[in-house]
């Protein structure tokens, strides 16, 4: 929710975070992390938007609170997967991401927000 890195608190939907943390992760270990914003270049919102913005700094996975089908899709077409269960702080997530404990998304691995 925050440029605090590691530290952030996690936002509890996609869409909606300021920014996202960018953690290079190699065989478990950080490597680097980088905080970029979620702001689309052409100062829109939408469902694509975010996913773009991840493509272009190369992510292969997003670690989410909750996200809606239209962003998941978008995710998904660009072969980014998606894992679900986060709270806490950012560095938090990572580590359940490396100890294999966060759920793979699937298209019916949605937020049932009455929104999407």
């Amino acid at each position: 929710m925050n440029e605090s890195g590691l530290e952030s608190d996690v936002c509890f939907h996609y869409g909606s975070c300021e920014y996202f943390t960018i953690v290079d992760v190699s065989d478990k270990n950080i490597e680097s992390v980088k905080t970029i914003s979620n702001l689309s270049p052409e100062i829109e919102h939408n469902c694509a938007a975010p996913s773009k913005i991840l493509e272009s700094h190369n992510v292969n996975a997003v670690l989410v609170a909750g996200i809606g089908g239209r962003p998941l899709m978008s995710l998904a077409e660009k072969n980014i997967k998606v894992f679900a269960g986060i709270t806490g702080k950012v560095s938090n997530a990572v580590d359940d991401y490396n100890n294999g404990l966060l759920q793979e998304l699937s298209m019916n691995g949605t937020c049932n927000c009455s929104h999407h």
